[in-house]
C-alpha cells in the first residue's frame, strides 16, 4: 500500500493517526522457520542484502506472518540515511557487521496463516505490537494522535516527515491511496543552472535542467538534473533563454563527472540563471534526492547563490 501526497489533516480530525516517515528502503517480510525473507516494491527478494535481518525474526512471531516496513541505516547522529542505506540496497552485504541496518515496521498483512488486510489500521496496529517484540533489528515504532506537534518534531529532529494514516482503513495492495497521506518536509535551496538535458530523439525539446552550486571560482559544483516543476508555458520560456546562452565548454568541475547517456544530449550554458529547487537532502554521492523545481528566481545571481542566499 502506498501513500499519497498531501497535506496534514486538520489538528481536529480525530479520525487520523500519525506516523514518522522515514528515509529507507520499502520492504515486505515474511516470517518462516529459517527467518525472515525480504521483498522489496518491485517483487525482488533482497534477504542476501541484509542477512542480519533474516535471522532477527521477532520471537513469537507466528510463521507465515507478513511484515511490512522499511529497513533504515541511521547515522552516527541517529537519524536515517539513505546515503549511508544505499550500497547495501545496491549488492549483497559485506559489512552488515559494521553498520547494521534496522527494520522499522508499522503494519502487518498476515498474522501466521490469517489474513488481517481487510481489517482497520487502528486494529492491525494492535496486532503488530502484540505480535512483534521490539529487538535491536526488528522495531515497531510509534503512532501518534497529534500530527502537527509530529510534523513540528519531525522537523527539529532532521526526519523525512509524516504519513497520515486513516484509522478505519483496510490495507490495499498496490494501491496509492488517499487513506495514507505522506507530508514530507523537503529543502528549498537556489542553485545555479549551468546546461540542460534534450532527448536524443527530440533534441529541441527541454528535459531537465542540469544544476549547481557555486564553488567560488567561477565554477560550479555538478548537484544533478531536475526535469519536473515547470509548466509548458515555463518550459518554453526558459528553453529561449537557455539557447542564447550555450556555450561550449562546461561551467562544472571534472568531479563528479556526469554519466554519458544514450537517452539524453547535455548542452552546457553560461552559469548566470538562478532556480530554486526542493529536494529530500543529497544521495551518497552527493546529488539532489528527488528534486523538482520550485521556481525561477530571476532576482537572484550566481554570486548570490554563493553568499548563501535561500529561498
Amino acid at each position: 500500500m502506498l501513500a499519497s501526497p498531501g497535506d496534514l489533516p486538520l489538528s481536529d480530525d480525530r479520525s487520523w493517526s500519525y506516523e514518522v516517515k522515514w528515509d529507507g528502503m520499502r520492504v515486505l517480510a515474511t516470517s518462516s522457520a529459517r527467518g525472515l525473507r525480504l521483498t522489496s516494491r518491485t517483487g525482488n527478494d533482497v534477504s542476501g542484502r541484509f542477512p542480519e535481518l533474516v535471522e532477527a525474526v521477532p520471537q513469537g512471531l507466528p510463521p507465515g506472518s507478513v511484515l511490512d516496513g522499511e529497513v533504515v541505516l541511521f547515522d552516527a547522529a541517529g537519524r536515517p540515511s539513505f546515503g549511508l542505506l544505499a550500497p547495501r540496497i545496491q549488492r549483497n552485504a559485506t559489512t552488515a557487521v559494521l553498520r547494521p541496518v534496522t527494520f522499522l515496521v508499522f503494519d502487518i498483512l498476515r498474522l501466521g496463516t490469517t489474513d488481517v488486510m481487510d481489517r482497520p489500521y487502528d486494529e492491525r496496529r494492535r496486532l503488530l505490537e502484540d505480535a512483534v517484540d521490539v529487538s535491536p533489528r526488528v522495531v515497531v515504532p510509534g503512532a501518534f494522535d497529534d500530527g502537527a506537534g509530529l510534523f513540528a518534531s519531525t522537523v527539529e529532529q532532521g526526519l523525512e516527515g509524516v504519513i497520515a494514516k486513516r484509522r478505519a482503513s483496510r490495507y490495499q495492495p498496490g494501491v496509492r491511496s488517499s487513506d495514507w497521506v505522506k507530508v514530507p518536509h523537503r529543502s528549498t535551496r537556489s542553485h545555479v543552472v549551468g546546461g540542460w538535458k534534450s532527448r536524443t530523439d527530440s533534441p529541441t525539446r527541454l528535459a531537465s535542467l542540469v544544476v549547481g552550486s557555486p564553488t567560488g571560482d567561477g565554477m560550479l559544483r555538478w548537484d544533478g538534473a531536475v526535469g519536473s516543476g515547470l509548466s509548458e508555458p515555463e518550459v518554453a520560456a526558459v528553453l529561449g533563454v537557455l539557447r542564447e546562452i550555450e556555450v561550449e565548454t562546461s561551467p562544472f568541475h571534472a568531479y563528479p563527472a556526469p554519466e554519458p547517456s544514450r537517452e539524453h544530449v547535455l548542452h552546457w550554458v553560461e552559469p548566470v540563471l538562478v532556480v530554486d529547487v526542493e529536494h529530500l537532502g543529497r544521495t551518497s554521492n552527493g546529488l539532489l534526492r528527488q528534486p523538482t523545481i520550485a521556481r525561477m528566481r530571476p532576482d537572484l545571481s550566481p554570486d548570490d547563490v554563493e553568499k548563501g542566499a535561500k529561498a
